[in-house]
């Protein structure tokens, strides 16, 4: 099992967040993602220029995105530098990408919302046909290239491992035929996941492959705290603050999301959140091993209210209270 994290992100939060995937590495977790919104301070517009910095601080951690808005980016461009980063950070980069889900955002951006699920197909065909062929040709719904030699080469061969994203049907049949895994929304419980998994399974067997020979990768919200009733105030203090960003910025609130604030938020936070004292999360995270095969977990611990030196915090008794002790 792997151990990321979601490290600072938004604002003038750079330095903060080099800070923290330094002592990550120190501390022994396996990896460090960043998301991509625009015209949002509480995400930076460019995962990959903040990933490009902290490859060159950092030797051993993987770094990756959670996720590149796909439907919104060029897929040639995103191709060519897919591969710089991986060449930047010698082969430790994870390209996590997703449909998007503010309205806002990709129709000020120049594209059409209603037809980002056909963007994101047609734009993870354009990339393969970039990555499979020294000089490739395509002509998709979208996008169409002919005769393009795609440089740098990545590290990774053939490319860096691509994580895609998505609660709906078509996209774990994206995931299996055009991916490499399936990165499940953060909402999902458990109950939820494991069918969602089966589908995702019979459509990589459908496509020819071994479901063994998939990654697994998960995203959960966390918070860890020696006390673990501190941790799971301090959740639930989060879902009130993020409920209400929402509402400010007139974006959709997930249903889930609306339980966590006005039911019961411990029946909402079981089998979807990892939340506690260091033991508790190893458990909860074993949870997710034992019952869905997740090898490589994210946890999302930078939300709006948390500083750098709580952070800091959480790092530390990751790297000294739960990673010792996965697997036992």
């Amino acid at each position: 099992m792997k151990l990321g994290f979601r490290c600072s992100e938004g604002s003038d939060n750079f330095q903060n967040a080099l800070q923290e995937v330094i002592y990550a590495e120190e501390q022994g977790l396996d990896s460090a993602w960043v998301a991509e919104h625009h015209g949002w301070d509480i995400i930076w517009p460019s995962s990959h220029m903040a990933l490009a910095g902290l490859a060159t601080r950092t030797e051993s951690i993987e770094l990756g995105t959670s996720v590149t808005l796909l439907p919104q980016a060029n897929p040639v461009r995103l191709a060519g530098e897919v591969n710089l980063l991986d060449q930047i950070s010698e082969g430790r980069f994870n390209l996590g990408v997703g449909v998007g889900w503010r309205e806002s955002e990709m129709e000020n951006l120049g594209y059409d919302f209603e037809e980002r699920g056909a963007r994101m197909t047609d734009h993870l065909k354009a990339m393969n046909a970039l990555w499979e062929d020294d000089v490739a040709t395509y002509d998709g719904e979208f996008v169409s290239f002919e005769e393009f030699e795609l440089t740098p080469e990545p590290v990774q061969d053939p490319h860096p491992p691509v994580w895609v994203g998505g609660g709906v049907e078509q996209a774990l049949k994206r995931a299996a035929y055009l991916g490499d895994s399936w990165f499940p929304v953060w909402l999902d419980t458990i109950e939820e996941l494991e069918p969602m998994y089966e589908k995702f399974d019979g459509n990589v067997r459908e496509a020819g492959d071994d479901p063994s020979e998939r990654g697994r990768p998960i995203l959960r919200v966390a918070w860890v705290d020696e006390d673990p009733d501190v941790a799971r105030e301090r959740l639930q203090e989060f879902f009130d603050r993020l409920v209400q960003n929402y509402r400010d910025r007139n974006a959709m609130i997930p249903a889930a999301m609306q339980e966590a604030v006005n039911g019961d938020f411990e029946e909402f936070a079981d089998g979807r959140l990892i939340y506690g004292d260091p033991e508790e999360c190893v458990d909860r995270i074993e949870e997710f091993e034992d019952r869905l095969g997740i090898d490589h977990m994210v946890l999302k611990l930078y939300n709006p209210g948390v500083d750098h030196e709580q952070m800091m915090e959480f790092i530390e008794l990751l790297g000294e209270g739960v990673i010792p002790h996965l697997g036992e």
